[in-house]
């Protein structure tokens, strides 16, 4: 009877350990997902407090956000509008003649000086950055400053300083400002040539308003070129949040050191979307330096018109491979013709450095130094070969140094095109000049290979291959040779003026 009660009194005593949890509750805590869950969440919270105590790159954003963001500026620009009647206002004057006819209202009478005007003033704010403490020099976009009539810089510290004097390079969309140097801050400006896509950046500056923002990001890409209007272009791509108002302000590197001026967006709803541009520290420098020394920028300048070329055009030229520019067009009296440089010659390299394609030919001859004598690696009827170029100063009007024509269109052939004869008449109707010889295009059809190149009506054709033609007849036996059966170069010279080379293939059934 004893030994059965000390027995129901175990079983009693395990049951409720059991019942407790207190037996099995290892394996039951290893069972259930909550609890596992929770021991996990501990510790990784353990481990992220020890992270914490050597975060590196937190440490690294505050020491590089601290040296920087003393020299980086608010820039507010002011510029007086004059508006008179809508009478000067083309964009109203053609609303209210469609609605009112001739006799619209608040037209002045004839002989009027057009009634009095009114002023007002626009406002607008960028960015910039202090790169000469010394002697005061804020560097900035062009576009931010440009036809300003007051420029004010507030510094980190609040203090307000006006322009003394203010110095744009549109080409470059670069502008120097100089203003009285009082206990200034500068940033250094590093060697954007060495930095690389992954590299960590920040972007500091003023968007909407917001002075001393601090984003970060990486370096996207380098070497970048985008539809903006300025001419030079090698821009730094960033994913650092960049909106309005940057503009103007500094891309930095870890170092503390300016590799960018931050220049624009590539956006869709007008807002930062990741995709941000800035202007290269080594591009800026040398724009800086003559806009202090001199006042202007002096380029480089071979006076050729240069296009990229796709495979098609290489295996025409018997080029090795893409990377190059082709010389399309040579203005007359220039250093490229006293070099005897020849349209279809395909540049490589420059004073010893390569080049890749245009945008990259175009920066490198800016930057030399006109008087300079280098030489320069060509690919010409399919061998290499080295010519001596001493490169000029570039014309102020480039464009008054090319022949601008347009051009005009055909009848229809297998490859898309109609075309004419160049006669006297459809020169004046097209506005060719004399110079022009060739057969012009009357007709490009939709679809074709020729339009997806680009050839419109107003065009004139001047080569096939290397043969110049001169008559519809010229350019029909050209294009029906075996050697065109496959396709067929193109040199053209279109309403924007100057030459281009295009290769055009025939629709695929008459191949």
């Amino acid at each position: 009877m004893l030994r059965t009660n000390k027995t129901l009194i175990v079983v009693a005593l395990v049951a409720g350990m059991i019942a407790g949890g207190f037996l099995l509750s290892p394996w039951l805590s290893a069972e259930d997902p909550y609890s596992a869950a929770q021991a996990q969440n501990k510790i990784d919270r353990e481990r992220l407090a020890e992270l914490v105590k050597h975060d590196q790159l937190s440490t690294l954003f505050r020491a590089v956000a601290k040296a920087v963001m003393p020299a980086v500026v608010e820039v507010r620009v002011t510029k007086k509008i004059k508006v008179g009647p809508p009478s000067q206002l083309p964009e109203l004057e053609e609303f209210y003649r469609r609605f009112f006819g001739e006799d619209f209202p608040f037209r002045p009478p004839p002989g009027a000086e057009g009634g009095p005007q009114r002023e007002f003033f626009s406002h607008g704010l960028g960015s910039g950055v202090i790169v000469d403490s010394e002697k005061g020099y804020v560097l900035t976009n062009a576009h931010v400053v440009g036809e300003a009539d007051e420029v004010d810089i507030v510094l980190a510290d609040k203090r307000k300083f006006e322009a003394e004097w203010i110095r744009s390079d549109r080409l470059s969309d670069l502008a120097i400002i100089k203003i009285k140097p009082d206990k200034l801050i500068a940033a250094p400006l590093g060697d954007s040539d060495q930095i690389e896509v992954g590299d960590w950046v920040l972007a500091i500056g003023s968007p909407r308003g917001l002075p001393q923002t601090v984003t970060a990001g990486i370096v996207s890409a380098k070497g970048r070129r985008t539809n903006r209007s300025a001419m030079y272009q090698d821009f730094i791509q960033t994913d650092a949040a960049i909106n309005r108002g940057n503009s103007g302000g500094p891309l930095v590197n870890m170092k503390g050191e300016i590799v960018g001026i931050n220049n624009h967006i590539l956006t869709a709803s007008g807002g930062n979307e990741g995709i941000g541009f800035a202007v290269p520290s080594n591009m800026a420098k040398g724009v800086m330096t003559q806009l202090v020394e001199k006042g202007k920028v002096t380029r480089g300048y071979l006076g050729v018109i240069i296009q990229d070329v796709d495979e098609k055009l290489a295996e025409s030229f018997k080029l090795p491979n893409t990377s190059g520019a082709l010389v399309a067009e040579i203005s007359k009296d220039s250093p490229a013709a006293k070099a005897d440089l020849k349209v279809g010659d395909f540049i490589v390299s420059v004073d010893g450095k390569e080049i890749e394609n245009v945008n990259e030919l175009r920066n490198t001859v800016a930057a030399l130094a006109p008087g300079k004598a280098v030489e320069m690696e060509i690919y010409r009827d399919g061998k290499k070969r080295t010519v001596s170029i001493k490169i000029g100063t570039q014309p102020e009007d480039m464009a008054a140094a090319f022949v601008r024509p347009p051009a005009a269109a055909g009848t229809a052939t297998r490859y898309g095109l109609k075309v004419a004869d160049l006669t006297d008449e459809l020169a004046k109707k097209y506005g060719l000049g004399e110079s022009v010889k060739g057969v012009v295009i009357t007709k490009v059809e939709g679809g074709s290979d020729a339009a997806e190149k680009g050839l419109v009506e107003g065009m004139a054709i001047t080569h096939v291959g290397d043969k110049a033609v001169t008559s519809v007849e010229e350019f029909s036996k050209e294009i029906s040779g075996k050697e065109a059966a496959s396709g067929v170069r193109l040199r053209v010279t279109d309403r924007q003026g100057g030459g281009r080379f295009v290769f055009i293939t025939p629709a695929p059934e008459e191949k």
